[in-house]
């Protein structure tokens, strides 16, 4: 029978991380029985990009120190609650599309949020990918920063794509991948861009 301990010594004396498949094959051992340890086990195994394990490293635990009841030293927020409107306009279906800014608390560099006849996208300000590139939608690039965030942006999607598991999930993204092709037709002729 293979146990998680079994799986863990696996996993420690490969080179590199592994497949479900390859774990199974070097114990000897049912495929399912090794996925469903791998995926109840998120303290011990880490899934990694491209369908591969490893172990998860141990979490330090701290002792855990008295609480002290001090009043807040800050004087106001960090971020700010509202977002900055960069744009908004109004497709020839009637929908209108109005994008603005502001930090979020996720790894997405964009959320999107639908209300009635107008979605709203909002860019999260504090997004990684923003550093070096400019903020689309806020004011004229120059320089070819546009450019280079279109090439990151596709390329990302690219990466993503390639790495989903499963014929029908990545059926469904180039489907997904279609109908956003469409769309940018269709904002393309009515804002005129």
């Amino acid at each position: 029978m293979t146990t998680s301990g079994s799986i863990r010594k696996a996993l420690l004396d490969a080179a590199a991380p592994l497949t479900v498949g390859e774990i199974a094959a070097l114990l000897e051992a049912d495929v399912r029985e090794c996925d469903a340890l791998l995926w109840g086990s998120p303290d011990e195994f880490v899934w990694q990009p491209g369908q591969r394990w490893t172990v998860a490293n141990a979490k330090q635990r701290g002792e855990r120190a008295h609480r002290v009841d001090a009043p807040d030293a800050r004087s106001n927020l960090m971020s700010a609650t509202a977002p900055e409107e960069l744009r908004a306009f109004t497709m020839s279906s009637g929908l209108t599309v109005a994008v603005n800014r502001r930090p979020l608390d996720s790894d997405a560099f964009f959320t999107v949020r639908s209300a009635g006849n107008t979605i709203t996208l909002t860019l999260n300000s504090t997004h990684e990918l923003f550093v070096d590139l400019p903020i689309p939608f806020e004011k004229a690039d120059e320089d070819g920063g546009f450019k280079k965030l279109c090439e990151v942006l596709i390329s990302a999607w690219a990466l993503y794509e390639d790495g989903l598991p499963g014929d029908s999930t990545k059926r469904a993204t180039e489907d997904a991948r279609l109908l956003w092709g469409r769309r940018a037709i269709e904002v393309l002729r009515d804002e005129g861009a």
